[in-house]
């Protein structure tokens, strides 16, 4: 059903905006400033045209700070927002500070669980604002090797499980031609707990924050190998700037002090990089057998 145009409003709205030479015999010369508007031709029946008043409701302000103080006003008569200023566990901490509090709760955890818990329960990392899951761990908790990638992505975000996405499935296909798979035979993580927006790489500072937890991580699991996907993993663990191809494919001796005795480092590339570099996959083939060869040797 076609609505019925209101003729009323409409001459009105051209009116109100001086426009009337649209719907007029006489032309407008609009470079002469006009003294007062004059009043719209009366071809609608004998009727007055009603004009709406004005919205009142809010005030031009023309002063900024007389902006930012009817602001302020506004929020301080928010109960809500008065008790997250009174609130202290709300109170601006500085990067150290959080990197603090996030030592101090991987600290507290005895053992996986205990660290999955304070994961998911810290707020100190902006991401998981944004986050859907908390993305910690999947695989054989009790297997030797240990596997750390970089952050979720779109598809971990959404199920919380690392690596169940189109580079999770390379990543298993790549395992499984050594004859491993993940629930039996590794254990994986990443050095970010939350996906950051876009996928994009995670800043120093949320590094520098989810790292107590990525230590503790380790040190609780014990590995014998640990093998590291991608550069961001990588220069993460290890922090170094070296690129990942002067890097990949080398066992290095690992022994931070948070380890009471050293284990063995192996990088490889990352998969969604092997599904963008189809070239790369000979090499990538060439890394799994020595890592193969480690374990049958270990």
């Amino acid at each position: 059903m076609t609505k019925k145009t209101n003729w009323q409003e409409v001459i009105s709205f051209y009116h109100d905006n001086g426009l009337e030479d649209l719907y007029s015999d006489q032309t407008v010369n609009r470079l002469v400033q006009k003294n007062s508007p004059k009043n719209p031709p009366n071809f609608l029946p004998k009727q007055s045209i009603q004009v709406k008043k004005q919205d009142n409701s809010i005030s031009m302000i023309s002063s900024t700070s007389q902006a930012l103080s009817e602001i302020a006003k506004k929020v301080v008569s928010s109960k809500d927002d008065q008790f997250l200023l009174e609130n202290s566990n709300n109170k601006f901490m500085s990067l150290n500070e959080i990197i603090n509090s996030s030592k101090a709760l991987a600290n507290k955890a005895s053992n996986i669980d205990e660290l999955k818990n304070f994961v998911c329960s810290f707020e100190g990392c902006n991401l998981k604002k944004m986050a859907t899951n908390t993305v910690f761990c999947d695989g054989n908790q009790n297997s030797d090797i240990m596997v750390i990638g970089e952050a979720p992505g779109n598809h971990e975000d959404l199920r919380g499980i690392p690596f169940c996405g189109d580079s999770g499935e390379l990543l298993n296909s790549m395992f499984k031609s050594i004859g491993l798979t993940r629930d039996k035979n590794y254990y994986i993580t990443n050095v970010i707990f939350w996906r950051p927006p876009g996928n994009r790489r995670p800043t120093d500072e949320e590094l520098s924050i989810c790292r107590p937890f990525v230590e503790r991580h380790i040190e609780l699991f014990k590995p014998k190998i640990i093998i590291l996907v991608g550069a961001t993993a990588m220069s993460a663990i290890l922090n170094t700037n070296d690129t990942i191809s002067s890097m990949r494919g080398k066992f290095i001796d690992f022994s931070p002090k948070y380890l009471s005795k050293s284990t063995k480092i192996f990088t490889i590339f990352h998969p969604s990089y092997l599904m963008r570099q189809p070239t790369k996959k000979k090499t990538a083939w060439s890394d799994m057998l020595k890592i193969k060869e480690f374990i049958n040797q270990n």
